[in-house]
């Protein structure tokens, strides 16, 4: 008798476990998960970094149909079972975005899926989620491999979801409602809870974290009202917050009409909502990119749309902002938190390219060294008629002389800590107070000021803007010591490395950061400011967080002291010498 497919289905499914069972007791190069309900899923061998212990790979696994068609820019829709086995043994291709060689149509926007690495899919391990940043409008899951954070006891799943216009933009109506990429990480965490036991995953032990726009992802993800209580129970936050200026949008209709325009759809609402979810995927990352330099110059990152997480408005993921959130609002959630040393670097690079009308390097007087900051603030949302902000930024961050002198070499430093102050150290300290208030020890703070062998920026190598001072670690540095990024690590980054997974992997598993290379503890968050772990070659504990909001000032300062210490014996040794060689000649 003929089964219809309405009946096979279900009796296939029901085998797969011993389906499975039976490959991968025939090839263990080439590993076999059935995922109950969904398929079978072949993926391939890896192995760690240090101890070359073998791992499996499974790249590319779908969670959400294409969302193509009349579904661009709305939630995404869960996957159905697929016959066969599906093929999981080399990475996908990123979402849609510039920069990368992504062909265009259709096919590029079937992104939504994720990656899932395990050392025993029978164990019942705990899971760390990465969220990649990229300014939610760059990066993929290929980019961040497993090889370092497999050398511990844990699963590690990397998501996808939707970039720039395609996941975020908004005309405030149901059609295209925004946050749909921030949608897409909620149903990627919903398929982690439902799925990841049969990886060797224990879904009551979820840690989500991310970087950058990631970091600002997993704050979000703390506050919304979509995501269930037991979706995950820790969180890391890298240099990114829900609070910083650039991660939501202030005029995200405005923002939306103007990208409209530049890829012409500029017509009324319902025609033009037809016409952007026609027009190619391409095209809207170029005029979204084109929006956004444009803005930028014009009135700074919080009037940028199409990259950022709406609030209000017809998405449901954020309703208000969490700065109006009571502290019994706040989630009962375990959470690292914290930022690099110059964080500033990168948003003072985008200040000087796009933000400036002339080039900042022929300020010669105090009073243009003013309407600098000023500018500053204007761009990153903080500006007041006042001008008590920057006022206050200008005696905080320069010594009176400095003013004076308005050597732009000279105050450089105190503009880089200004950026990031602004973008993303104020930001995350929000994050860190509200929820240390709420989960009392069970929030910690750090500072990353390690300098080691890679390099995210190369600023010697740009002529039109360089950076005089050493010993910087830039933003997103420290994900070369999670993660393999094609970087060659020396021996003392590779201690680095070790203790960063040791620190990371361990608040995973118990919920309290510890390391080997640790001399000393690391102690959770028990007032205003602090204690807050430094990460350094050495790495100790500190009281004030707020010294890192003036990191680049004082480390350039000690560069230039022990220069001048420098050229001062230099002069002395030399003088030295003609003394003795006078009174030689005297003699």
């Amino acid at each position: 008798m003929q089964l219809n497919r309405s009946f096979r289905i279900p009796i296939v499914v029901a085998l797969l476990p011993l389906l499975a069972a039976l490959v991968i007791a025939q090839n263990r190069e080439n590993p076999l998960v059935a995922i109950e309900g969904l398929g079978l899923v072949q993926g391939t061998i890896g192995y760690g970094a240090w101890t070359a212990r073998p791992f499996s790979k499974f790249f590319n696994i779908k969670y959400a149909v294409a969302p193509i068609g009349p579904l661009r820019f709305l939630a995404p829709v869960r996957v159905s079972p697929w016959p066969g086995v599906m093929n999981a043994s080399a990475p996908g291709r990123p979402c849609p975005q510039l920069g990368r060689n992504i062909s265009d149509g259709p096919l590029a926007e079937d992104c939504l899926s994720l990656s899932v690495f395990t050392q025993n899919t029978t164990d019942s391990r705990p899971v760390m989620v990465y969220i990649h940043g990229g300014a939610f409008s760059e990066g993929g899951a290929s980019d961040y491999g497993p090889e370092y954070l497999l050398e511990k006891d844990i699963v590690l799943v990397v998501i996808q979801y939707r970039l720039g216009p395609l996941g975020f933009l908004s005309t405030g109506t149901a059609n295209i409602p925004g946050n749909a990429g921030m949608l897409d990480m909620i149903m990627a965490l919903e398929w982690v809870s439902q799925n990841i036991r049969f990886f060797g995953g224990d879904s009551s032990q979820v840690t989500v974290f991310g970087e950058s726009a990631g970091g600002a992802a997993v704050s979000a993800l703390l506050y919304s009202p979509l995501v269930r209580d037991t979706l995950f129970s820790r969180a890391i936050i890298q240099s990114g917050s829900i609070f910083a200026p650039w991660a939501t949008c202030r005029s995200p209709k405005e923002g939306a009409m103007d990208i409209a325009r530049r890829v012409g759809c500029d017509r009324p609402a319902e025609s033009m909502e037809d016409c952007l979810r026609s027009v190619s995927a391409l095209s809207l990352m170029q005029a979204y990119n084109d929006h956004k330099n444009a803005q930028f110059n014009i009135t700074g990152y919080p009037d940028v749309a199409g990259a950022c997480i709406v609030i209000g408005e017809a998405s449901p993921f954020m309703p208000k902002h969490p700065k109006t959130f009571a502290r019994n609002a706040i989630s009962h959630v375990e959470l690292i938190a914290g930022t690099t040393s110059q964080e500033g670097l990168m948003f003072w690079e985008a200040v000087y390219r796009y933000g400036l009308s002339y080039d900042p390097a022929n300020i010669r007087t105090s009073w243009e060294l003013f309407q600098l900051v000023e500018t500053i603030n204007e761009r990153f949302g903080s500006m007041s008629y006042d001008g008590a902000s920057t006022w206050y930024q200008l005696f905080n961050s320069f010594l009176t002389t400095e003013i004076d002198r308005a050597n732009f070499t000279e105050v450089l430093p105190a503009l880089v800590d200004i950026c990031g102050n602004l973008a993303i150290k104020a930001p995350v300290m929000q994050d860190v107070t509200r929820f240390a208030h709420a989960n009392v020890g069970q929030v910690y703070l750090y500072s990353f000021d390690y300098s080691g062998t890679p390099s995210i920026y190369n600023f010697s190598a740009n002529q039109d803007l360089q950076y005089p001072y050493p010993n910087n670690s830039f933003h997103a540095e420290d994900l070369f010591y999670l993660f393999p990024l094609g970087q060659r690590l020396n021996q003392q980054d590779t201690e680095m490395a070790k203790m960063m997974v040791d620190l990371w992997t361990s608040f995973a598993t118990r919920g309290v950061p510890t390391a080997r290379q640790l001399t000393q503890g690391w102690g959770p968050v028990t007032h205003f400011n602090g204690p807050y772990l430094k990460i350094d070659h050495t790495s100790v504990e500190r009281n004030n967080y707020f010294n890192e909001f003036t990191a680049t000032i004082d480390k350039a300062r000690q560069h230039r002291s022990a220069a001048s210490r420098s050229v001062l014996a230099s002069i002395l040794i030399v003088l030295t010498m003609f003394y003795s060689a006078a009174r030689a000649v005297i003699a």
